[in-house]
């Protein structure tokens, strides 16, 4: 697998990171569900009927997709809902074992990091600024705010780093740890790197057509340190 790291970082100069998982687990089971709880009770408050499948979820952005969809009158409060509960959990959030050194070492090596996540810049930046790294990334680029249908799989945000780089598509390579961030990629014309939390998870990206793999965010890091400078 290292050698197909080693293959994807010589064939590119820059990296689109996605945030919840690759820098940090932002929203563990018990804290992703009260922030679906607290989205929805802001749905019920304004007496919008939940479909059975929202009622269950324990993603708030499941959530957030509802209400734009069939209530967009509430959408600014479930917004504002999500955003201080994700902002709430960067603050509490811990790095991502290996997650720092690799945007260090993309800092050594000049290879430019955007974070592109469907949470929102606040939360990121948030984030970010404790742990003191913000130095380290060239953008935040978060969930669109009250847009959520230009969330990934949607290239929008994609497309936007790529502008602000001023790169070709096949020059940056997106790291995410989910099937929506391969997905994306192969969209935008970009190459993807999966991070697999489990082994289900990597048999999932493999499928998706992820140009590599990686369990751990050190090797990673190790993998850029290998490649040299862009």
């Amino acid at each position: 697998m290292t050698d197909q790291l080693l293959a994807v970082l010589a064939q590119t100069t820059a990296v689109l990171l996605d945030f919840d998982g690759p820098v940090t687990p932002l929203l563990p089971a018990d804290r992703n569900a009260r922030l679906a709880d607290a989205t929805r009770t802001v749905l019920e408050a304004a007496g919008v009927q939940l479909s059975e499948s929202v009622n269950a979820t324990s993603d708030h952005l499941a959530v957030l997709r509802f209400a734009a969809s069939n209530a967009p009158a509430t959408l600014e409060a479930v917004e504002r809902t999500a955003v201080q509960g994700e902002v709430d959990a960067a603050r509490l959030a811990v790095p991502t074992p290996g997650a720092a050194d690799f945007l260090a070492v993309c800092h050594e090596a000049r290879r430019p990091v955007i974070v592109v996540s469907n949470n929102s810049a606040d939360a990121v930046e948030a984030y970010l600024d404790k742990h003191d790294l913000r130095h380290l990334v060239r953008q935040i680029l978060g969930r669109p705010y009250g847009n959520p249908s230009l969330m990934k799989p949607h290239p929008e945000l994609v497309r936007r780093a790529l502008a602000i780089l001023d790169e070709q598509p096949q020059s940056c390579v997106m790291i995410g740890d989910s099937v929506t961030d391969i997905v994306v990629s192969q969209t935008a014309g970009v190459r993807s790197i999966g991070y697999a939390k489990t082994p289900e998870r990597g048999i999932e990206l493999q499928r998706a057509g992820a140009d590599a793999v990686t369990t751990d965010m050190t090797a990673l890091a190790e993998a850029v340190r290998r490649s040299g400078t862009s």
